[in-house]
């Protein structure tokens, strides 16, 4: 290729900010406005889906965008403000201050097109005249053509003898290479402090007075060991997929290692094109690193670098607690001749680039943050965990996809696509011109680069250099190690795959009584067998047989086994100790017939016990405090529930906007909170309540829950002679008083766990929680209710209870599934409703409902969710942070009053 028309490639080829801006609008407009229809689709379309969707970047993701965002302000603080004063005064110090009578110049240049060399290297002379000392360059090639070429291409500028032009012949591989030269550098160094070496591959053309721009900061910051500067790449013909590809990597670049360079640091001392202190590189161990740099491997023992001079001379200077700078305005052009395609070298580069670097990351994490600064050691520890955190969003999205609407995918990457956007125009505002591929482009270099980052971490032996086709062939594993790398990359997988399809409701652990023989035993008991035992299906009460069974064992954990078959109640079933488990033979097995009644309250209670008040608070709490200051914090061990509560007044009403309903009690300020340990400053909680507690003035009680209580596999249906349910499956009054008992009430219990359990026709609530912590309702059918009336009948209620979950359960035939009284930080996901989601009022906060589809039919009198007004007479409204995602429905309902997607 001609050398003239290669050198207007490279001046059309630049950008100014303006120009790179302009080229992000078409990007911005088609990929961003179409990515902003489908959000507006898909919001019509189902209720929060695209809440979801950003839920979906679990913390993985978040870390990735925080970064992101820090690594964009870093950059642009650097850009406007840092920078400039770092060359105003380097530029003020050139002024007054000789320059070095001599610089080095150290060139491998192995095997290029002769075009290359033609355009590169007089780009380099007329650099070095515009200098006002001398030069010494130094050429490592690979051939005598090579060196004919970039003689000739020398030779116009060499007459003036104020450089001096040396030839080597590469033989053993670039860092040999390297290493001979910067010997020769060595003997021609005469201790000159302001002296610099410039490290360049054959391939890169330097705009003018780049090195008049570069020298001043020697000059001036004596500290300072490198610099590195902007990259930018001319491709003449090839795939523009592949032009496009690395403007995008150079893109990138720009602004990242602006962002490390505030530090005063950069990440790598690119070959293309670094400058370093030439009293550095003269050093026998520098030069011992660059011919023969090593690490130690557990499975490969050590091993040489073949290829990733750059990174051994960067971690020299970071080791050496050296200064490196990052210099935007100065760039040097990559004179690209590979014609590869697009897929093969978007592939095989990466694998180069990703293994120099993962070879060179644990030593450099391993110099901890004093030596590096704290923010480049987390940049080290990101490289580590982006290569995972950037498949996080795509594989839960892919998850969802699968188990729970095809939508998820085609809205994550809309999410993927606007964010994107914003990258585009960060990297154009740093003067890089983007395309209308830089955005597919992006997308696929996230996903395939991390999955190319992976196995470059996984085989770090593996080395492979483009040109000469060497391989590290030094190091092998024999047997089955050589199987090992595969094996420890299936196994990551493995592990990734499992964590995304738990922390996305694909897949659920076992549940904990799989592991209960690591602590103490339980005493397994056969409801059937013994003097008095239970006896299924002869129509006589069964109840008070397995309240003996459970009042006669002594204390401990305990498992009776309920038979399968009818099993008749005719008074309730209370339990007011710890660990005890009802356990059916399966919910279509064993069947507990209720003939309880009114008084009773339910048919199986669960009851601990308030405990006795301690005192009351002696320092304010606020929402996010954990520290707990009471009187006799001494009688509180970890694992200890406390009951914070507070007396109502006019100032909580006007927060919560409560226009009607201003009552003595129930108190709304109330909150059950663990405590996880103490100290001399007073209890430690395990987690915040959410809400402030004003000293003196709030009550602290010493819960006695009831603890491990476990009901399982079997069904409850409570019978009410001579009525027909079916009539009142839509009657939302309470139309049989006399059976107006609960199914199951948890009332003062601590980490109780209902699951696969079937309610049918509750007398009243099909399942009650009050007064509870970390609760569990799993896997559960409630069907059905007697009585729905008004007074609050027929709900699964949660009141005044915290921490708690309800997942994977279907309900149908009541009136609500009701969050009331100060419920806090509870969740309901994954829930297959034909009736609403009733935030009921009295200060319930920071409670998540997610996953739930509605399928509410029009009998039904409210809508899918239904949020208390102000101006309610029953309660007063709820407090903060009470949020509904991904709340999917086919309801026909009439929405009622306050009903709302969100909260």
């Amino acid at each position: 290729m001609d050398p003239e028309s290669v050198a207007a490639l490279v001046v059309m080829g630049r950008a100014s900010r303006l120009h790179a801006l302009a080229s992000a609008v078409p990007p911005v407009l088609l990929y961003g406005g179409a990515a902003l229809w489908l959000f507006t689709w898909g919001r019509e379309e189902l209720h929060g889906i695209q809440e979801e969707v950003l839920i979906l970047i679990s913390a993985f993701a978040l870390w990735r965008y925080g970064w992101q965002l820090l690594h964009y302000t870093r950059a642009a603080w650097y850009a406007t403000w840092h920078y400039p004063r770092l060359r105003a005064s380097a530029r003020r110090v050139a002024q007054s201050r000789p320059w070095p009578q001599r610089i080095f110049v150290v060139v491998p240049s192995y095997l290029e097109e002769a075009w290359v060399s033609q355009q590169a290297m007089p780009a380099l002379m007329t650099n070095l005249l515009a200098l006002p000392g001398k030069a010494t360059v130094i050429v490592a090639v690979g051939s005598d053509e090579d060196e004919q070429v970039i003689a000739a291409a020398c030779a116009p500028y060499l007459g003036e003898g104020r450089i001096e032009l040396v030839f080597q012949r590469q033989s053993q591989g670039k860092r040999i290479a390297m290493g001979h030269a910067l010997r020769a550098v060595a003997r021609r160094y005469h201790d000159e402090p302001d002296c610099v070496t410039v490290f360049m591959d054959g391939d890169s053309w330097l705009e003018p007075d780049s090195l008049a721009r570069v020298l001043p900061f020697f000059m001036a910051y004596r500290d300072l060991g490198a610099v590195t500067t902007n990259e930018e790449a001319c491709i003449p013909g090839g795939s523009p997929w592949y032009r496009d590809w690395f403007d995008l990597k150079f893109g990138q670049r720009q602004v990242l290692f602006q962002s490390h360079s505030l530090s005063h640091k950069v990440l790598t001392l690119t070959g293309r094109f670094s400058v370093l202190r030439t009293s550095i590189v003269v050093q026998e161990d520098f030069l011992r690193m660059m011919e023969n740099d090593t690490i130690e491997h557990w499975l490969y023992g050590r091993f040489r670098f073949l290829m990733g001079d750059d990174k051994s001379s960067w971690f020299h200077l970071l080791r050496g607690g050296w200064n490196m700078l990052y210099l935007p305005d100065v760039t040097c052009v990559s004179l690209e001749s590979r014609n590869e395609p697009f897929l093969k070298a978007s592939m095989s580069l990466p694998y180069r680039w990703f293994g120099n670097t993962l070879r060179n990351n644990p030593r450099s994490l391993a110099l901890g943050p004093r030596r590096t600064g704290w923010f480049i050691w987390f940049v080290l520890l990101d490289q580590r965990i982006s290569m995972w955190s950037s498949l996080v969003g795509i594989a839960g999205a892919s998850v969802l996809a699968v188990t729970k609407s095809v939508l998820f995918l085609p809205l994550y990457i809309a999410w993927a696509v606007l964010v994107r956007s914003v990258q585009l125009v960060v990297i154009a505002w740093h003067g890089h011109a983007v395309s209308m591929r830089t955005i597919p482009i992006m997308l696929y270099t996230q996903w395939v680069g991390s999955i190319v980052k992976i196995k470059a971490w996984h085989n770090l032996a593996d080395q492979n250099w483009s040109k000469g086709k060497s391989k590290q062939n030094a190091v092998k594993a024999s047997g089955l190690r050589r199987l090992v790398p595969t094996w420890r990359m299936g196994f990551a997988y493995t592990a990734f795959a499992l964590a995304v399809l738990l922390t996305h409701s694909a897949l659920r652990l076992p549940g904990t009584e799989l592991f209960a023989a690591q602590g103490a035993p339980a005493e397994v008991i056969d409801a059937v067998k013994g003097k008095g035992g239970v006896r299924p299906d002869d129509g006589q009460d069964d109840a008070a047989a397995l309240q003996a069974l459970i009042d006669k064992q002594p204390p401990g954990p305990l498992t009776i086994r309920l038979p399968a078959g009818q099993l008749d109640f005719m008074q309730p079933v209370v339990i007011r100790r710890d660990e005890v488990t009802l356990l059916g033979a399966g919910q279509d097995r064993t069947r507990i017939v209720s003939h309880v009644g009114t008084p009773q309250e339910a048919v199986i209670l669960v009851e601990g016990q308030p405990g006795p008040r301690v005192g009351y608070l002696g320092k304010p709490l606020g929402p996010g405090d954990t520290l707990l200051k009471i009187p006799g914090a001494a009688q509180f061990e970890a694992g200890t529930l406390v009951w914070l509560k507070q007396p109502n007044d006019d100032v909580l009403f006007r927060q919560l906007g409560s226009q009607q309903w201003q009552r003595e009690f129930p108190f709304l300020r109330q909150a059950l909170v663990k405590v996880s340990g103490r100290d001399e400053d007073g209890l430690r909680l395990a987690a915040p309540t959410g809400l402030t507690f004003d000293a003196g003035r709030t009550e602290v009680l010493r819960v006695k829950p009831v603890r491990g209580v476990r009901l399982a596999d079997f069904t409850i249906e409570q019978r009410a002679p001579g009525r027909d349910i079916a009539s009142l499956r839509h009657v939302y009054e309470n139309a049989v008083p006399a059976v107006a008992v609960d199914a199951i009430s948890l009332s003062w219990t601590d980490d109780a766990l209902v699951e696969r359990v079937t309610v049918l026709n509750a007398g009243r609530h099909p399942i009650s929680i009050e007064q509870s912590h970390g609760f569990t309702v799993r896997d559960c059918l409630l069907d059905g209710a007697w009585n729905k009336g008004d007074g609050g009948s027929g709900y699964l209620r949660i009141a005044r209870s915290y921490r708690g979950t309800v997942e994977h359960c279907k309900v149908r035939n009541i009136r609500h599934i009701a969050l009331q009284w100060s419920s806090a930080f509870n969740t309901l996901r994954d829930i297959d409703s034909e009736v609403d989601v009733n935030f009921h009022g009295g200060n319930s906060h920071h409670n998540t409902v997610r996953d739930v589809r509605f399928a509410i039919p029009p009998q039904h009198k409210w809508g899918p969710v239904f949020q208390t007004p102000k101006d309610a007479r029953w309660a007063p409204p709820d407090g903060p942070g009470n949020t509904v995602l991904s709340a999917a429905t086919a309801s026909t309902a009439p929405a009622a009053r306050g009903a709302s997607p969100a909260r």
